[in-house]
């Protein structure tokens, strides 16, 4: 998973992150192209250089992160590739990038070169299969536990949320976590609880339907999720992802990293606003509420805002009108009466990872036992958190084709890569949160 909340939200898998310095390189590649591809397992809101994603956008410094890939690094060496950047050696310790070993400085975090993906990706291949055999075997059980949500046309993709998102991603990082597999995501100064991880640009892999990505904004009583592959990024017709466009508002004050986090924390403060409202309406329309008169005396909040929302809705395929202006909900919202069904439906996703796990984690290990983050002192623990969404994405794109639950790369499919989730938010708990 990578929950997206704030900066302006703060990512999942992959997010290429570019601020560019103009300066060359001994590769010839442009100075501007980015080297790593950046994001965060867990939940982020810290912004600028307390922001590992805005430290890690700058290519001097994503270069020096390569190097230490090979070997540990002199501080004069570090501190000549940081120079023109607004990152010095002490926010690489601060934020655990870079630890200090006798003299000298060491890679400290999950870095994934192209050769390491490469290697990730064929294993977890094979036993994405082997993972979503053993929820196939399932299937019968799952339908019987989705009956029980009142919209019939829409628990394919609730039980693709369920499944792909809510278990095999969200609950999964927690499960494998309690069983000793992956270490807890580390509490950060500022409350935030994440792992930073970094690609090497250059790898040639497939990953369209492979759905280990989540976004989300949680809010006080409704929250908004969508989950995907990473092609699917940004998901301009879901939420909170439709708002992503107001980010580049900022980049012009990219190297003012004090400019830079007040502005996003302004914007971050209406987007939040929006997305209650977002959410007040959603609850509305999915109690019964279905035309503008009735919406407006559920919903507590000003004429134009409610307009507008509706509009938004409507636009991007969360709220369907009829011709004589009736709403209906077009996306799963789980509300606080469904929360059994969640339960039920998580508690037994539980029982066939836990097993799986057990049968087939040493295997994994011994088969990426050369990958580069073990080469440099990383545990295999924290190495997994990447493994795991690799071999769920094999499985959860496995599930999609064969029919067990939606597809979200069907040809019909409206919000293409990705299903969106409107939740009653004391219904389900995000890592992290």
């Amino acid at each position: 998973m990578r929950i997206r909340f704030a900066g302006i939200f703060a990512v999942l898998l992959l997010q290429t992150t570019g601020l560019c310095a103009q300066v060359g390189d001994s590769t010839g590649k442009p100075a501007d192209a980015p080297l790593l591809h950046t994001g965060v397992t867990g939940r982020i809101s810290a912004s600028g250089l307390n922001d590992p994603q805005y430290v890690l956008s700058f290519p001097p410094v994503q270069r020096a992160m390569l190097r230490a890939t090979e070997r540990c690094l002199k501080q004069d060496e570090i501190e000549t590739e940081l120079r023109g950047t607004p990152v010095s050696l002490a926010d690489l310790l601060r934020l655990g990038l870079l630890r200090e070993s006798e003299n000298t400085y060491c890679l400290n975090y999950l870095l994934l070169t192209v050769q390491d993906q490469e290697a990730i990706h064929k294993v977890a291949a094979h036993y994405g299969q082997s993972l979503a055999t053993d929820f196939r075997r399932h299937k019968h059980e799952f339908d019987e536990i989705l009956d029980r949500y009142p919209n019939a046309d829409l628990r394919s993709q609730l039980l693709f949320d369920l499944v792909a998102g809510v278990s095999l991603n969200w609950r999964g990082l927690d499960l494998t976590t309690e069983l000793g597999y992956r270490i807890e995501p580390p509490r950060h100064e500022n409350g935030d609880v994440y792992f930073v991880h970094s690609n090497e640009v250059g790898a040639h892999l497939d990953l369209t339907g492979l759905y280990f990505d989540s976004e989300t904004a949680p809010g006080s009583k409704m929250s908004f999720s969508t989950f995907g592959d990473g092609d699917s990024l940004p998901r301009l017709l879901g939420l909170p992802d439709v708002f992503d466009g107001v980010e580049t508002a900022t980049d012009s004050w990219r190297n003012s990293p004090d400019v830079y986090g007040a502005l996003q924390s302004e914007y971050m403060t209406y987007i939040l606003l929006a997305l209650d409202d977002a959410g007040q309406v959603m609850d509305a329309v999915g109690n019964g509420n279905d035309t503008d008169a009735t919406i407006a005396k559920a919903v507590v909040i000003p004429e134009d805002r409610r307009k507008a929302t509706l509009g938004l809705l409507t636009t991007i395929g969360y709220l369907r009108v009829t011709d004589n202006h009736h709403y209906f909900i077009a996306v799963p919202v789980l509300r606080e009466s469904d929360k059994s069904m969640v339960d039920a439906s998580v508690k037994l996703s539980c029982t066939i990872m836990a097993g799986w796990l057990r049968q087939n984690y040493p295997q994994i290990q011994q088969e990426l036992v050369t990958v580069s983050p073990m080469r440099n002192g990383v545990p295999f623990s924290l190495v997994f958190s990447e493994v795991w969404h690799y071999v769920f994405g094999f499985a959860s794109k496995s599930l999609a084709e064969s029919g067990f639950y939606a597809n979200p790369r069907a040809a019909s499919s409206r919000h293409v890569g990705y299903v969106p989730l409107v939740w009653a938010t004391s219904v389900l708990k995000a890592p992290g949160s």
